[in-house]
């Protein structure tokens, strides 16, 4: 994709891949802004600006700038076909995680509201939410390994890349499986997508991510810029 006219906001502080986006981005004709005081941004054509940052930075922005950020709904994980999700999951009240058959997995529908992880007990999690309203809404799903972890930016149904960040799994057949997840309508137009591969249960979304805040996990930066620059859209 050409980036020519368009304008990528990061932040200051370093990161390598951000860079590596930011390196890539300008390699397609586009320019590259990295501001420090993202709550109070300097002057911006905003029909030229497209963000690639963590939440805080890109969230606060987008509202100073009066841009939409596009994101995956919170509960996308239950819209999608059984047969993509491939365990059981559901999305249950704080307040009733008590009566949960633990270990299981858990984490919050809204994202970073604490640690998602596998809690051994309730009293367990109980700690870790200390202070959160019982009325969050978490994830609850049983407890499965995977053998391979792959990452795909996704626009408007289609696979731009995928990589295999942890494990070992055949790419191709990663590919296909995102191919057909991809298609689904419950999806944005742009998000990022996480899948995992169980052995002799096969393929299934891990999670979805916004394409304005992913990080690449070996993607190929050149191919993830659509999906990167279609996140960010003026707001009516």
């Amino acid at each position: 994709m050409r980036t020519d006219g368009l304008n990528l906001v990061i932040p200051e502080k370093a990161d390598p891949e951000r860079s590596r986006v930011a390196d890539s981005w300008r390699a397609h004709g586009g320019t590259v802004t990295q501001i420090g005081r993202f709550w109070d941004p300097p002057e911006l054509d905003r029909a030229a600006i497209r963000i690639y940052a963590n939440d805080t930075f890109a969230l606060v922005l987008a509202q100073k700038l009066g841009l939409r950020l596009v994101s995956p709904d919170d509960d996308l994980l239950l819209r999608l076909p059984a047969e993509h999700i491939g365990r059981r999951i559901r999305i249950v009240n704080l307040r009733d995680a008590c009566r949960l058959c633990y270990p299981t997995f858990v984490k919050p529908v809204v994202p970073k509201q604490f640690r998602a992880g596998v809690y051994e007990t309730w009293p367990q999690l109980e700690t870790e939410c200390s202070g959160l309203n019982g009325e969050v809404r978490i994830y609850e799903s049983e407890v499965v390994g995977f053998d391979a972890e792959v990452r795909s930016f996704i626009l408007r149904g289609q696979v731009q890349d995928a990589a295999v960040y942890e494990g070992s799994a055949p790419r191709r057949r990663a590919m296909e499986f995102l191919s057909a997840v991809a298609c689904s309508p419950a999806l944005p137009a742009t998000c990022v997508l996480d899948v995992g591969y169980v052995a002799r249960r096969g393929w299934m979304v891990i999670e979805a991510n916004a394409a304005w805040g992913a990080g690449l996990n070996g993607c190929n930066p050149d191919k993830a810029l659509g999906s990167i620059a279609h996140a960010t859209q003026v707001a009516a």
